[in-house]
């Protein structure tokens, strides 16, 4: 099964990458850009259309950065968290002897509640 996916993951890579050279082929003008007052001559299109899929590729890539830091922080300190509660309820449950019959009394009924018992 494995063996298969590899596969057809090889046969998809190599097409991508034939389409990309024929994109490339098509696409080897030169051009000059022009953004406000800078201006770059001769540039490839392809070099540019490349960059800009590129650039908004990694933008907002790059600006979630931050919280997906933040999260794992998170994450990492709800697992410690959780660790501990753990370790805790297994210490007092360790500690206290279940009952037998499965509810334990801590005290003994009161005198009064006895009553309806010894009648």
């Amino acid at each position: 099964m494995k063996k298969e996916t590899f596969n057809t993951q090889v046969i998809f890579l190599l097409i991508l990458a034939i389409l990309l050279v024929i994109f490339t082929l098509q696409n080897s003008v030169s051009i000059t850009v022009t953004l406000f007052f800078w201006k770059i001559n001769n540039i490839p299109l392809v070099l540019l259309i490349l960059c800009s899929v590129l650039l908004g590729y990694l933008i907002p890539y790059l600006s979630l950065l931050p919280r997906v830091w933040r999260l794992k922080r998170e994450l990492a300190r709800a697992k410690t968290e959780n660790e501990q509660l753990q370790n805790e309820n297994a210490e007092n449950t360790s500690k206290t002897k279940p009952h037998p019959e499965g509810i334990a009394f801590e005290e003994e009924p009161d005198e009064e509640e006895n009553r309806f018992f010894r009648e």
